[in-house]
């Protein structure tokens, strides 16, 4: 059981939106409290956690706010062309140009690939959002809960299927499961192995995004609870590790958002072509 108060040398460990310990707490239910969704959101230490409304969950609200950054942000900017925009519509731009040359064209060709621009630069900016309100200590990844990722992969498995079927025909779509020029036996398990690969690549989605996400808060968090258990003096030692760990979870929050986009993209792909 950890029932050290935290020490008077190190409140830089209280980030500006949680209290990372608190009195009679065990080590895994410390750790797990803040990756964990519910109802209550700890905005400033020692303060009243808020309840948030209507019935919302944590992760929910996230799910929310990040929506409606987005809308604002590009509806703010949408309505004001300029023909020399400002820095940060600059960077917003090229968000969407990085996703429509760099993932969309690339993998789909350009006549194919237009109509996807929009579904593809929403979905990476939903993801990168999230992601990167997650790293701010008083909020929670949304990503880090394996519904929200398990969620977005299905809807990936159904575009797979609803795309692939549109395309190029139910027949053909099964039928590019099976090798051509083999034996019956050898072919029709190839196929099999084919048409479960479908349903694991887009289940591999969802895990990766959640796993990358869930470990990284885990392993700051590790890092921290350490100057508790062991020694205040062990901070010297934590803190940096901490905060290089924090440093990775910037740049794999960036790199999650580009890996999920990409393979959807992929796979799709693959599955309305001949």
């Amino acid at each position: 059981m950890i029932k050290r108060k935290i020490p008077g040398i190190f409140p830089l460990l209280i980030f500006t939106g949680q209290s990372l310990f608190a009195e009679e707490n065990d080590v895994s239910g410390t750790l797990f409290h803040h990756v964990s969704n519910g109802t209550e959101l700890d905005l400033f230490p020692y303060l009243p956690p808020i309840t948030l409304p209507f019935g919302m969950t944590v992760h929910q609200f996230m799910l929310v706010l990040s929506v409606l950054l987005i809308l604002v942000l590009y509806g703010f900017f949408s309505k004001k062309e300029k023909m020399k925009p400002k820095k940060l519509q600059l960077a917003l731009e090229s968000v969407i140009l990085f996703v429509r040359d760099d993932i969309v064209y690339s993998v789909m060709g350009k006549e194919k690939g237009r109509p996807w621009v929009p579904f593809y630069s929403a979905m990476f900016l939903f993801l990168i959002t999230v992601n990167f309100l997650g790293l701010i200590p008083a909020f929670k990844t949304a990503t880090g809960n394996i519904n929200v990722t398990m969620s977005l992969a299905i809807l990936i498995l159904i575009l797979t299927f609803v795309v692939g079927f549109k395309e190029i025909g139910a027949k053909a779509f099964f039928k590019n499961l099976y090798p051509s020029d083999t034996p019956f036996g050898i072919g029709i398990f190839v196929a099999l192995l084919e048409f479960l690969s479908v349903f694991t690549k887009s289940l591999i989605l969802g895990l990766r995004l959640f796993a990358n996400m869930f470990a990284g808060h885990m392993a700051i968090l590790s890092f921290l609870v350490l100057i508790f258990i062991i020694s205040p003096f062990f901070g010297f030692v934590a803190v940096p590790f901490a905060a290089f760990t924090y440093l990775l979870e910037v740049l794999i929050a960036f790199l999650q958002a580009f890996v999920f986009t990409l393979l959807s993209c992929i796979f799709i792909s693959m599955a309305s072509s001949h």
